[in-house]
């Protein structure tokens, strides 16, 4: 199904399946993209399944209208686990494939890619006529409360705060004058080399797994997951 075959997977990201290509690009995959005599395109059948897909609680659509040009913007699409549900897909075994995409990124070396690519996507959408999330804060709220009951705890992120608050104590206590690391430098050099759509999107999802961090642990977090080296 081409909505699945489009789906963001990656748990990396702020916000989970994402269907990242367009409605007419869905009807080309399917087979009911139309072209009449005067080149106008038409995919009726499309707009129906989403719309009932919608009513039915399967898929999130966020729709924006231009007053200046008068037009609806292009939709974006999120596939909830109902609709994953419905296939015979459980929710652990869900999570269980979004375990798995994040270690074949990993064993490929494509993390950083996958970012980059996320970070072109956001830009992307912010510089074209699309509908925006900015002012829809409860959208926000739902797709991080969907993220979160499939993604769960991220172990692995909190190993490696606990593994940095350990390592920067000891510094500390064999160097009792020595001064305190510098991540936050670091950081800030590499995000003021960045654009927005960069690095936004990287201290949003780690601001919502650890809102209390801060200070150097918080810094050097954010160093460690970066979608380029600094």
């Amino acid at each position: 199904m081409a909505v699945l075959a489009y789906c963001d997977y990656n748990p990396d990201n702020e916000y989970l399946f994402e269907v990242m290509c367009g409605v007419e690009q869905l009807a080309r995959l399917t087979g009911q993209l139309h072209q009449g005599a005067d080149q106008r395109k038409t995919y009726d059948p499309v707009l129906k399944a989403l719309r009932d897909w919608e009513r039915a609680g399967l898929i999130i659509i966020l729709r924006g209208f231009d007053p200046e040009t008068r037009q609806y913007k292009a939709m974006r699409i999120w596939v909830r686990p109902a609709f994953f549900d419905g296939m015979g897909i459980s929710l652990a075994a869900l999570r269980d494939t979004v375990t798995a995409f994040r270690r074949w990124l990993e064993r490929k070396g494509l993390r950083e890619t996958r970012h980059t690519l996320y970070a072109r996507h956001v830009l992307r959408i912010a510089n074209s006529n699309v509908a925006q999330l900015d002012n829809h804060h409860s959208l926000k709220l739902l797709l991080r409360t969907i993220r979160r009951a499939v993604v769960g705890e991220d172990v692995a992120l909190l190993a490696e705060k606990a593994r940095l608050v350990a390592a920067i104590q000891k510094k500390q206590q064999e160097n009792p004058r020595e001064a305190p690391p510098t991540a936050e430098g670091r950081y800030h050099r590499w995000r003021n080399t960045q654009p927005a759509a960069v690095y936004l999107p990287l201290e949003r999802r780690f601001r919502q797994r650890y809102p209390g961090m801060s200070g150097e642990v918080w810094f050097q977090v954010l160093l460690d997951n970066l979608p380029g080296e600094v």
